[in-house]
């Protein structure tokens, strides 16, 4: 219960009628009763009153009794600030600083705070800060006195706001200057200011950051340790930071001993020794919050040199002490390998199953995952869908994605309905892959009866809004073609290049198009740049493309080689028209030594392929006995095929 009693009389001469209702209201406000205390207030502030204008201040401000109304509570601050009481002072100050009430105004502000620290204070006008600002309270032992308090947290504020450049520019002297007298008061909030803020000068964050060691707070001093070892903001001194941080670790200090146990295993300012690393990490283990054991195992395995044996040491240590999580880093490490160390699926699982047993949530997901790939496990779809329902119902909004895809694509387990509910729960959670998923089933009226390419687009255009690259891609496909929206091939371009520069190839396959084939006037070098964008990553109709324009000299100096290796790298990939292209450069000699035999090879699988001029390649080769044995017959019935295909150069053959 709060005790609103500390209030003493004011200076100023009360009437016993205003003094016995103020005395009234803290006994009504110790008991919580707010709606008699601020009756009881009412008559207080008839006279004038400033610890009763104060207190009503205080009611409104934290809505006790009253509705929530900060106008009113700055209102009533100020009448008693205007009779002098420091409380009030540093109240009305503190609405002023607040950036989400409308009221800020750093000048005021600033005055207010210089009257409360300026004038001379006694321990009758000095006030309870206890009830008003908690969060100050847990700066200061509860014996302090009042005054104390009040002058303390004025004068942090009146550092703070310099050091902010609030009133005028950045002074870090006068921050400087303000903070000190508040920290030599036992203002830890000052305190600790004092001791991280980098701009104030490493040898005067040491000195308060040790002065933080008698609250129990070694984190200013490690990260003071952590600047000299990493030559942040200060000149390097490897010694003394290595000093702060052992003499720290030999007093059981569990963050500090793996500040320690870091720096002796990856050799870090000082020679690697893995008995004295491996000591302080047992110790630590004892002393710490198991998940900070954790954090290190990720940092170990994680950097730049991996040192992968006390990352698993760190990680075995953190599940001994408790923190099930480090199950999950365990099976990821395993999962993926790092360094020298090859991955082992296996053994992943299984730390993952070890997790998931243990309820943590990320272990169901992840176990999930392995069944669903059959990694490390026996591929089992049914199987997966259990656990992902399990880490779904957590909160876990890429497990509804997953149950999406098993119900929406596994073709065992089909129902399009239940995918579409899934991906539609995980769109509500944000989940942007969820959203392009939803798009191309309305698009295609899959679980979705009728098509909505409407709904498609929103969908699309959601995701892209997201920054998804599929997102951009799909929403140009809309632009593109008009499906669910205007077409507007600009706006298509431009969706495409967001796609095309998050690294998408088929975007890239596509600007190069619109390049090449689809603006006024077509520009060939930007069309030949963007296919051989989309070719490096392996996209089969980009290599055709840019084969085809080194073969013309279309945007590129012409040269039938490398036409003729992007013919091939596409048809590797069963690019029915790049094999086309080989037969013909075989037939003609383009950039390889002629080869009618060859020729008719590649004509033949073009043509298998369904690719018309590959039909009538084939049976133009055949009728003739052109690399090939003659067979007019079957020739006669592939040129026949392209003809029907609609091939004119088929329609228009005559033999001759």
């Amino acid at each position: 219960m709060k005790n609103w009693n500390h209030l003493p009389s004011g200076p100023i001469e009360l009437t016993i009628e205003s003094e016995a209702y103020l005395e009234l209201a803290k006994d009504y406000l110790s008991e919580c009763q707010y709606e008699d205390a601020k009756q009881a207030l009412e008559v207080a502030v008839r006279s004038i009153n400033p610890q009763a204008e104060y207190l009503f201040g205080i009611l409104y401000q934290n809505a006790l009794g009253v509705d929530r109304d900060n106008e009113k509570a700055l209102f009533w601050y100020l009448r008693a600030a205007d009779h002098g009481y420091a409380p009030a002072q540093i109240a009305a100050a503190c609405l002023h600083i607040d950036k989400d009430n409308g009221l800020t105004d750093y000048a005021e502000a600033y005055r207010l705070l210089t009257l409360a620290v300026h004038k001379e204070v006694t321990d009758e006008n000095a006030g309870s800060l206890s009830a008003d600002f908690p969060h100050v309270m847990e700066c200061f032992d509860e014996d302090e006195r009042w005054m104390t308090v009040q002058e303390g947290y004025a004068e942090y504020l009146l550092g703070w706001l310099h050091g902010a450049g609030l009133v005028g520019a950045i002074d870090h002297a006068k921050a400087i200057g303000w903070m000190e007298k508040s920290a030599e008061k036992g203002f830890r909030a000052a305190v600790f200011e004092l001791a991280q803020k980098s701009e104030y000068g490493i040898e005067r964050n040491e000195v308060w950051a040790k002065k933080a060691l008698e609250y129990g707070e070694h984190a200013p001093l490690i990260g003071v340790a952590r600047r000299y070892l990493d030559n942040v903001d200060t000149p390097q001194d490897c010694k003394k930071g290595l000093s702060i941080l052992t003499e720290l670790a030999d007093k059981g200090i569990g963050s500090a001993q793996i500040a320690l146990a870091e720096c002796l295993i990856k050799g870090k300012h000082t020679p690697k020794d893995a008995n004295k690393a491996l000591h302080y990490l047992l110790l630590a283990a004892k002393m710490v919050d198991a998940k900070l054991m954790t954090g290190l195992g990720i940092a170990l395995y994680k950097s730049e040199k991996p040192e992968i044996d006390f990352a698993i040491k760190s990680l075995e240590l953190a599940v001994a002490a408790g923190d099930d999580q480090a199950l999950v880093e365990l099976g990821n490490l395993y999962f993926d390998g790092a360094g020298e160390m090859t991955p082992d699926q296996e053994k992943a699982f299984n730390y993952f199953t070890q997790a998931a047993k243990k309820d943590v949530p990320r272990g169901w997901e992840l176990v999930g995952y392995c069944l669903y790939e059959g990694k490390g496990v026996l591929k089992n779809r049914c199987e997966a869908l259990r656990w992902y329902e399990k880490a779904a119902k957590y909160g876990l909004y890429n497990s509804y994605y997953m149950m999406g895809m098993i119900y929406g694509y596994d073709e065992t387990l089909f129902n399009y309905e239940i995918a579409v509910s899934c991906f539609e729960k995980a769109a509500n959670f944000g989940q942007t892959d969820a959203f392009v998923r939803l798009g191309t089933m309305h698009l295609h009226g899959v679980g979705t009866n009728p098509p909505d390419r409407q709904k498609a687009f929103s969908y699309f255009n959601q995701a892209a809004q997201a920054d998804n690259s599929l997102g951009w891609e799909w929403a140009a496909y809309c632009h593109y073609w008009g499906y669910g929206t205007k077409k507007n091939l600009q706006k298509a371009q431009q969706f495409y290049h967001k796609a095309a520069q998050k690294g998408s190839s088929h975007s890239q396959y596509m600007l190069g198009y619109i390049y090449g084939y689809d603006v006024t006037p077509l520009d060939f070098k930007k069309a030949a740049c963007w296919f051989e964008k989309a070719a490096e990553q392996g996209h089969r109709d980009a290599q055709l493309k840019l084969g085809f324009y080194y073969h013309q000299g279309r945007g590129v100096r012409q040269n039938y080689k490398t036409a003729f290796n992007l013919f091939t790298q596409a048809a590797a990939q069963g690019q029915a028209s790049a094999m086309y292209n080989i037969g013909d450069a075989y037939e003609n000699g383009y950039g390889v030594e002629k080869d009618e035999k060859q020729a008719f090879v590649w004509y033949r699988k073009s043509a298998e392929l369904g690719d018309k001029w590959g039909m009538f390649g084939a049976g133009r080769l055949l009728f003739y006995g052109i690399g090939t044995p003659p067979n007019q017959e079957e020739g006669r019935r592939w040129i026949n095929k392209a003809a029907k295909a609609g091939l004119p150069e088929a329609i228009k053959w005559r033999p001759h």
